[in-house]
């Protein structure tokens, strides 16, 4: 009889024995593996939210500096996002115009019986609105149609309370007017009419209250976010003149947010922000708040690895040791059998290994179906919408197979030291000792 069918025959005749050694295998290996695939996937993760939660910095020109607004324009711009670690920019602007026509969210000019002002809204330009502090900081949230981007013209977004009030919807049109409480500094701009076609609908994440202090244009209900090619038309007839720069400071993304403080520090030395005509102001703690707590995962997941596998090393040799030693009078039978020692080490080489790869299966599922779940569990909030990363990420493979390998050495290495006290022994005297 071969090695296998010996092998084979032993588990089944001891049934416990080998459910018992599955499943030490089976449990040494599991804990190993969901430390390492959730190990893998919040360093995965983490190096995602670096560019999905990337932290950003906002240079402001001081207005009353000659010159620093008119040098914040895009040229500038393109040439600073350039830069290595910087993924893109948003410029911004503010006006005020009155909407005759739309009905806004009420508020104290309502009240007062003031109708110029009751109908005037603040216009918020920017260059890509998904870039645009209200929406980055979720604030607002888009829920139909597209944000704006650089190159479109005559473009809005809108409150749901504003499209519901109004009777709008995506790709509908309204108009501003240009009155005399805001005309700007150009008279000739007075009864200017610009036209906007709603591009997208956005959701106001705390709705305000009914507030007759208020004024309207401070609701965030009655905001009208619309493209940068629409904002410089208009601002240049209100001013008179050409207008291609950004007066409300412009937001610059960073790509890397675990660099933030070494680029910023890059860009102002270089550009020259760090002067009275700018003023600089941080925002890099959407990040650190996700980034801090998954850097945490994966250090102490790394200490539970190194744990679990030297404990997983203890408890399998020894168990396997003592079990070995325990079947010193069943290797004394086989000698005397005739059965050589080759093919006695072969067996118990087999048995365990049989009963490794079906724990190393078993363990494998397992931890495909438990990974899931528990980076589920571990990553919310920012990280919660990468399901890609969170379902299994795929470069724990590698450190898996190197863990189980290691795994089967153990193995081979305590039955190889217990067959050895067994081997230079005749079959008498194993026979005849305790």
């Amino acid at each position: 009889m071969n090695s296998w069918r010996r092998a084979l025959l032993y588990i089944g005749r001891r049934k416990k024995k080998s459910l018992f050694l599955f499943l030490v295998m089976c449990a040494s290996l599991l804990s190993v593996m969901v430390a390492v695939g959730l190990r893998e996937t919040s360093q995965a993760v983490t190096a995602g939210l670096k560019e999905k939660l990337s932290g950003y910095f906002t240079v402001t020109p001081n207005l009353e500096v000659d010159g620093t607004a008119r040098y914040l324009n895009d040229d500038l711009c393109k040439e600073i996002v350039q830069g290595e670690n910087l993924l893109t920019y948003n410029g911004n602007d503010v006006f005020y115009m009155s909407l005759p026509d739309v009905k806004l969210t009420p508020g104290r000019f309502t009240a007062a019986g003031e109708e110029e002002d009751a109908h005037a809204a603040c216009f918020l330009a920017t260059t890509r609105s998904e870039y645009q502090e209200q929406f980055y900081l979720d604030n607002l949230n888009l829920v139909e149609g597209e944000h704006l981007e650089e190159d479109d013209e005559g473009q809005a977004l809108i409150s749901t309370v504003l499209a519901r009030d109004n009777g709008l919807e995506i790709g509908d049109t309204f108009q501003s007017v240009v009155t005399e409480n805001y005309r700007g500094t150009n008279e000739a701009a007075l009864g200017n009419v610009y036209t906007y076609q709603v591009k997208g609908i956005f959701q106001v994440k705390d709705e305000s209250e009914a507030d007759s202090e208020r004024a309207e244009f401070d609701f965030p209900e009655n905001y009208i976010f619309i493209d940068i090619q629409t904002d410089r038309k208009i601002v240049s007839d209100l001013r008179g003149g050409e207008f291609d720069w950004y007066r409300n400071g412009v937001n610059f993304y960073i790509r890397d947010s675990a660099q933030f403080e070494e680029t910023l520090e890059e860009v102002a030395d270089e550009f020259h922000f760090d002067t009275d005509g700018y003023e600089i102001e941080q925002n890099n703690g959407k990040y650190q708040s996700s980034a801090e707590p998954l850097e945490r995962v994966s250090f102490l997941t790394g200490i539970f690895i190194v744990v679990m596998i030297v404990l997983g090393i203890v408890i399998l040799y020894l168990i396997l040791f003592l079990w070995m030693r325990d079947r010193k009078h069943e290797m004394g039978i086989y000698l005397a059998a005739g059965i050589g020692k080759k093919g006695i080490f072969g067996q118990l080489i087999m048995e365990s290994f049989l009963l490794y790869v079906a724990a190393a299966i078993t363990a494998g599922l397992c931890a495909a179906t438990l990974s899931g779940v528990v980076g589920r569990m571990v990553f919310t909030g920012d990280t919660a919408g990468m399901t890609e990363l969170i379902s299994g990420h795929s470069g724990g493979i590698g450190y898996m197979m190197a863990a189980t390998a290691a795994g089967f050495l153990v193995i081979l290495a305590a039955v190889g030291m217990s067959f050895l006290t067994v081997v230079k022994m005749t079959p008498k005297e194993i026979l005849s000792s305790n």
